[in-house]
């Protein structure tokens, strides 16, 4: 295995200098969060071409893609357990702006893209049901063609922002709970799919 790449350093070879782009580690981590607590797996090979413009990356030993895939596959594997083990201890990676205020939508992107992979069991499990609510400090932040949360008024949506973002950890544990009899019913049935996915927990 390669040396992974520090967040830093995956967030500019991915968002580069100019650092105002959605991808980057924080989108990174919002999809990944989203993937973890999903009720239906979603293997790699769905989700990391989101991550490098639509492409599988050239995994080359030592070279930048290799790293970087294998930073977030860390990180995958890092937000997994924590969730399995110590959900308590979970914390999502947020970005700071230039006066220090917390930055969330680049997060709340990223977990709505984990979601569009998974549309149909996500809405049949959290969206559609009485534990939507438990969504809410994350998708009050996804606006224009992501939101998911379209009977809240703008206002209110705009005044939970301010700091809805306190809520996320605990809102990632609880989807989680949610999701993980789904999750753990599915891979019963389809023994192959964890075969599949050495890589990564399911």
């Amino acid at each position: 295995m390669t040396d992974p790449t520090t967040y830093t350093e995956l967030d500019e070879i991915l968002r580069g200098t100019g650092r105002d782009g959605a991808i980057g580690m924080s989108a990174i981590d919002g999809l990944i969060a989203a993937l973890v607590v999903a009720p239906s797996f979603a293997h790699p090979d769905e989700w990391i071409p989101l991550i490098f413009g639509g492409r599988q990356p050239p995994l080359h030993e030592n070279s930048p893609g290799l790293r970087a895939v294998e930073t977030i596959f860390s990180r995958y594997n890092e937000v997994s357990e924590i969730l399995a083990d110590r959900p308590e201890a979970y914390r999502p990676i947020f970005m700071l702006g230039d006066d220090g205020s917390v930055v969330v939508r680049d997060w709340a992107v990223g977990f709505a893209l984990g979601i569009g992979l998974r549309r149909k069991e996500w809405a049949e499990r959290i969206l559609l049901t009485k534990h939507c609510d438990v969504l809410i400090p994350i998708l009050v932040y996804c606006e224009g063609e992501l939101d998911l949360l379209p009977a809240m008024p703008l206002l209110e949506k705009q005044q939970r922002q301010a700091t809805a973002y306190q809520q996320i950890a605990q809102a990632v544990a609880a989807a989680r709970a949610v999701c993980n009899p789904h999750r753990a019913a599915e891979a019963r049935r389809q023994p192959g799919n964890r075969r599949r996915s050495t890589r990564n927990r399911r």
